[in-house]
């Protein structure tokens, strides 16, 4: 009887353990189950804004990552409620520059070009020791632009986030292709007339060859000097559209764009904008040389044809010299420097929303499970449902395609693609400010677009406030 009951005891004993031993794994899997539902369905955040727990940072960066499948960067020379400058004398931002191509220029362009070729001397001296972070790109731009008078802060937007603290400045990344597209626009003969584009792109070009290695048959250059081809709606278009199609994984990209900027109301086009009370109520523009027949370049279009096309591993480095040009690309992480020397950094579901209204819009479709938040901001914000509005603007995206491919561009002869410009075209120490004076500053600016009221040295700033910053803005957009 006694070895009976011992046995028993031993018995049951083992039972409660396999037992207690079975009913830990069911707990442990269930949790891991409700883990992985709060993954594929998120709480809602209250909008603009991001709940802090531990996943939200990687599902931020994943729906990125789906909509946006290359690295791409954008500095900047404003954000977009600011105005950029046209500079008749160089100098007065940029020191540093060797031989610059005339006395014109951007603010934006030039003060990046003077810390960029400052920090190649630095770098000589140190035998490469001294490194230029992103951090210190973005102070010292903001410095250089404060100390010459001007309101513009320069900002970076990014696909990706970065630590701007550490990571080197660099335009290329892989050790595949490198391409550039340079636009340089002076609209000449047009009201607004500017001075500087051209010798923004003489010069950017210039630093493409000699520091990076860029070959003058990848880089492809539009200005409306007459020597070049035209830089006309379709024309951009259909460039960045072919640096997309040529772009593999390994290869870097960079797109320079200097001209007038501008903003056109969202509503009608983009109604997630235009619906949002803590969106912006506009859309970012870039005006070709024909937009008076052709039209403006939306986000929208930058977005469709260029940012969201561009192959996973592409290094894509884009530098925007106009006005309200902060969030032209609608990039996700914001990096902006701050008057006490950090940087102010920014994400936010608004943004990413944005992004993915902009896909749907195009005929993209977003995923079934893991952007449930995203589907659910929009839909709180637009009436009906994000499957009314799948693939509404598909059909201004083909008239695009169609426009590039029945477009006969009349180009210069000799010129063609890739080839650019030779050195030998640029008329170094010529100024194309064609408004005369000894002033130091030019507009980049269209009043309100109606071709009567354009006053040289007149400040249009419609956003208030006492600036002295001159305009690379187009009015309204009406005309």
């Amino acid at each position: 009887v006694y070895c009976v009951n011992n046995c028993w005891h031993k018995q049951r004993k083992r039972l409660i353990t396999v037992w207690s031993k079975k009913k830990t794994k069911n707990r442990e899997k269930q949790e891991k189950k409700r883990i992985d539902r709060m993954r594929l369905f998120p709480r809602r955040s209250a909008p603009g804004n991001f709940a802090h727990d531990g996943n939200d940072e990687n599902d931020f960066l994943r729906q990125t990552s789906e909509l946006i499948p290359a690295e791409v960067r954008m500095i900047s020379g404003c954000h977009s409620e600011q105005t950029s400058a046209d500079l008749s004398n160089v100098s007065s931002v940029a020191n540093n520059l060797p031989n610059p191509a005339g006395r014109a220029g951007g603010a934006c362009t030039s003060a990046f070009l003077d810390v960029l070729y400052e920090a190649h001397q630095r770098q000589k001296k140190s035998d490469n020791r001294e490194i230029l972070t992103f951090q210190d790109l973005l102070l010292q731009l903001r410095s250089s632009l404060s100390n010459s008078g001007f309101d513009q802060i320069p900002q970076l937007t990014s696909s990706r986030p970065l630590d701007v603290q550490q990571c080197p400045f660099h335009l290329v990344g892989g050790t595949g292709a490198r391409r550039a597209l340079l636009v340089g626009i002076n609209y000449l003969g047009q009201n607004g007339e500017l001075s500087g584009c051209f010798n923004d792109v003489y010069n950017i070009k210039k630093y493409l060859q000699n520091h990076h290695g860029f070959a003058p048959k990848d880089i492809v250059v539009l200005m409306d000097d007459g020597k070049h081809s035209f830089p006309t709606r379709q024309r951009i278009i259909q460039e960045l559209k072919k640096l997309v199609s040529c772009s593999i994984g390994g290869d870097s990209v960079f797109f320079h764009y200097s001209g007038h900027g501008g903003l056109l109301d969202a509503d009608g086009f983009n109604l997630f904008k235009a619906a949002n009370p803590n969106a912006k109520q506009y859309d970012e523009t870039l005006y070709p040389v024909d937009h008076g027949t052709s039209g403006q370049i939306r986000d929208f279009s930058l977005y469709s044809h260029f940012v969201q096309p561009m192959k996973e591993g592409v290094f894509v480095t884009c530098l925007m010299d106009c006005c309200h040009s902060g969030s032209v690309l609608d990039l996700p992480y914001s990096f902006q420097p701050t008057s006490g020397g950090g940087i102010r950094t920014g994400r936010n579901l608004d943004t990413l929303s944005n992004l993915a209204f902009l896909y749907v819009l195009a005929g993209g479709m977003l995923p079934s499970h893991g952007f449930e938040n995203v589907t659910n901001h929009i839909e709180n914000n637009v009436d009906g449902t994000l499957d009314d509005y799948q693939g509404t603007c598909v059909e201004q995206l083909e008239m695009d395609d169609v426009a590039c491919e029945e477009a006969q561009f009349d180009d210069p002869e000799g010129v063609g693609y890739g080839e650019g410009i030779d050195d030998d075209d640029v008329e170094y120490g010529h100024d194309y400010d064609d408004f005369g004076g000894d002033d130091d500053t030019e507009e980049r600016f269209v009043g309100n677009g109606d071709g009567d009221d354009v006053e040289y040295g007149h400040d249009y700033d419609d956003f208030g406030g006492d600036d002295d910053t001159e305009e690379r803005f187009v009015g309204n957009g009406d005309g």
